[in-house]
């Protein structure tokens, strides 16, 4: 239940991988799990922790979550890895990382209750023209991805918060 001094968790599911290691696959759906969500004016709070690399040469590589195969709105909720190797170098950085956000909706509207598929998504960055696009996620690790259903904020704050705006 959501209100006052009721909490902001209303349900939650995980779900890990090991040894993920997807490689060279052009704008794949990386990890996917099945969530129901309980209520239609709860939110959905969105983390997936892994290593991602880009193994290519002035290459840049995305990370996005999407929720019955559509993007969230008004924000999409992504991450980028971009590599530029100035020579003919062998270097190899793997890092892990998380990408979090909370999914308000998506272009159909709210996300109402029932059963959702939230998947992960590797594409080349949008604005890559050149370069070689090789990302890998969930090499020699384990990958998770976490999807909580929270109440709605007490207050809704601007759409985007930047230097100028009073979040």
């Amino acid at each position: 239940q959501c209100g006052a001094g009721k909490g902001r968790l209303v349900g939650w599911l995980s779900r890990d991988w090991h040894d993920l290691n997807h490689l060279d696959v052009d704008n794949h759906t990386v990890a996917t799990l099945t969530f129901k969500k309980q209520r239609r004016d709860t939110f959905l709070q969105l983390t997936f922790f892994s290593t991602r690399e880009d193994q290519g040469n002035n290459s840049c590589s995305q990370w996005y979550f999407k929720v019955d195969d559509k993007e969230c709105t008004p924000n999409s909720i992504n991450g980028y890895t971009y590599r530029k190797i100035p020579t003919q170098s062998s270097s190899l950085i793997e890092m892990s990382s998380s990408i979090v956000g909370v999914c308000k909706g998506t272009e159909d509207g709210d996300i109402l209750s029932g059963t959702h598929e939230i998947s992960m998504h590797v594409q080349p960055c949008p604005w890559q023209t050149d370069g070689t696009w090789k990302p890998r996620t969930g090499f020699r690790t384990t990958t998770t991805m976490l999807v909580e259903e929270l109440c709605p904020p007490q207050q809704h704050l601007p759409k985007q918060c930047n230097l100028t705006t009073t979040c």
